[in-house]
């Protein structure tokens, strides 16, 4: 279970990371030229993936975890 309460703290460590680089890209982005502003677009795009993936992640894990206490409580 600590293994599991550690990755589940990785995973929101992470997601915290890549909002903070996401925040800090958008703020780039707008004081650019229009013809700098794709490169920062598609970076955007790349973290708001990894940030749905981690998200995925995030509920699967919860949807695990929450099915072992209902096996559990089922007597197994």
């Amino acid at each position: 279970m600590l293994a599991t309460h550690e990755s589940r703290q990785q995973l929101v460590a992470e997601l915290i990371e890549h909002s903070a680089q996401i925040d800090q890209l958008v703020v780039l982005s707008r004081q650019q030229s229009t013809e700098s502003k794709f490169e920062y677009y598609r970076d955007l795009e790349d973290l708001r993936a990894k940030q749905r993936e981690i998200t995925r992640q995030l509920h699967a894990s919860e949807e695990s975890g929450s099915n072992t206490w209902e096996n559990i409580g089922n007597g197994g």
